[in-house]
């Protein structure tokens, strides 16, 4: 029997406490965010991503319906090509995607944050990136890049090979780990695979050829993309996954051999493609083929450029191409003008992931028959969604829901009422494009339905009215009285031991 304090030692006293903090946990949980997801109609989302970043990669050089020219007005030779044709035929190919930033670490930070101002710090910052996204929705993210590895894009991959020397003379493929999840870890079979890959890479590119070496250095990457897809669909097929790869030898072919140099290399890679592209068709996975930026040359002849001023305002320099295959996009050649900026809201968009990186400010560009639309609330509660005043869908018991497969270009009404008891403000939402409502007021009313725009730039809806006092990091009172008792219990633990320490 305890007959007082004094006779415990700190550490007994410490297990007490902790303890009585787990039972009061019990008794108030902390808020869990789980999601219910809802078909309102059939879709197929896919179960992951391959991203090919062709560095250098020009549109005009490429695409039949564009011609390169020399900035002396000189028409150039294009690419003659086999496999990116096919592959175009059954894929989506935006014409016009243009890069606002024409260099390697602009392009890829653009592509990845949605915002035409990124740098490498910026894709560094907290929730402003798609793999900040994709982690949140549980997926691995790995990546294969022999330019384009700027430290924050690295750091944001579960794994990485990278040419540390950036240099097909002295490649050297290293092989990195980041843990972003405690309940997210990269299998010790596809560390493996990649390390043997990294170990071979040198192999690839020992021909005294100068074609042979560049072609070899950019097959390195198109196989080991391959080894990746493979090992994944054998040993972790539920397991979703974005992969990155970037193959920079047609950018080196630019600046160092001439046009008919740089042609050479696109064909070259062309020819290795089908391998991934139908890897990722039977796997179910995304393929994605698009550059960081293009190539434009002064005259036939000349060695190119793309990030000095005369060359950046050029079409070649700055129109990179993207084609998209996945089930639900729909095959078809998109008009109009875009821009990288707009890649990352697409990307997502086609994995049916409605939530946005932080910073962006391009658009989805919508190449699926559907849109998404994500709904949260401040804690348990039930969801009804409305469509011409008919309920197409309702479900209950959580704090967050994606109701997938909506119809694009309709209004839609967002019911919501908490496990409580509580009723929240009605809103009414025009669907262009994938998006989120987020309701956040604790004391909510009833009224009059707000008409909301959703898919432009601003595509998270915030639902609700604060009050005075009131805040968008609202809690139940439940969970702030658990809060507080939690608190009260953790400060009162501390004074004890203390004294008891200073007795003793």
């Amino acid at each position: 029997m305890i007959s007082g304090t004094r006779n415990l030692k700190p550490f007994s006293i410490l297990v007490l406490f902790t303890i009585t903090l787990l039972a009061c946990s019990a008794t108030f949980p902390l808020p869990a965010f789980a999601l219910t997801e809802m078909e309102v109609n059939p879709v197929n989302t896919p179960d992951g991503a391959v991203v090919l970043i062709v560095d250098g990669l020009s549109a005009p050089f490429i695409y039949p319906e564009l011609t390169p020219h020399a900035l002396d007005g000189a028409t150039l030779e294009k690419a003659r090509l086999e496999n990116i044709p096919f592959i175009s035929k059954n894929s989506a190919q935006i014409i016009e995607f243009r890069a606002p930033q024409t260099f390697t670490e602009g392009g890829h930070s653009v592509l990845v944050t949605g915002n035409p101002d990124a740098d490498s710090e910026f894709v560094s910052f907290k929730d402003a990136n798609i793999f900040d996204i994709l982690h949140q929705e549980d997926y691995l993210c790995i990546a294969i890049m022999e330019k384009g590895d700027s430290w924050s894009i690295c750091a944001e991959q579960d794994a990485v090979l990278r040419d540390e020397n950036n240099s097909i003379k002295n490649i050297e493929i290293v092989l990195e780990q980041n843990e972003h999840s405690p309940d997210l870890s990269v299998p010790s079979g596809l560390l493996q695979v990649m390390q043997d890959k990294a170990d071979r890479a040198p192999g690839y590119v020992t021909s005294k050829d100068t074609r042979d070496r560049y072609n070899g250095y950019n097959r390195w990457g198109i196989e080991t993309a391959c080894a990746v897809v493979e090992y994944m669909e054998k040993n972790c097929p539920d397991q979703k996954y974005l992969l990155t790869v970037n193959v920079g030898a047609v950018d080196m072919s630019g600046h160092y051999r001439d046009n008919y140099g740089y042609i050479d290399c696109i064909e070259s890679l062309d020819s290795e493609l089908l391998p991934l592209y139908e890897l990722c068709e039977k796997n179910n996975l995304a393929f994605v083929l698009t550059a960081d930026h293009g190539m434009a040359f002064s005259a036939e002849g000349s060695k190119g450029g793309h990030q000095s001023e005369k060359f950046s305002c050029s079409d070649e320099a700055q129109m990179v191409p993207i084609i998209v295959h996945a089930q639900d996009v729909e095959r078809r050649v998109i008009e109009g003008e875009f821009g990288q900026e707009d890649f990352a809201l697409t990307l997502l968009g086609i994995l049916d992931i409605p939530d946005r990186p932080r910073f962006a400010e391009g658009e989805q560009i919508l190449l699926t028959g559907h849109v998404n639309l994500k709904v949260k609330l401040p804690e348990k509660g039930s969801v009804e969604l409305r469509k011409n005043e008919e309920v197409i869908s309702s479900c209950g018991n959580d704090d967050q829901f994606l109701f997938l497969g909506l119809e694009p270009e309709n209004s839609y009404t967002v019911k919501a009422v908490l496990n409580s008891g509580k009723s929240l403000e009605e809103k009414e939402v025009f669907l262009k494009t994938c998006s989120v409502i987020d309701f956040y007021n604790k004391n909510p009313k009833t009224g009059e339905n707000d008409s909301v725009a959703a898919g432009s730039k601003d595509e998270t809806v915030s639902a609700g009215i604060l009050g005075e006092g009131d805040s968008i990091f609202d809690l139940s009172s439940k969970h702030l009285a658990g809060y507080l008792l939690i608190g009260a219990i953790n400060l009162t633990g501390f004074f004890i031991i203390m004294k008891i320490m200073r007795n003793d």
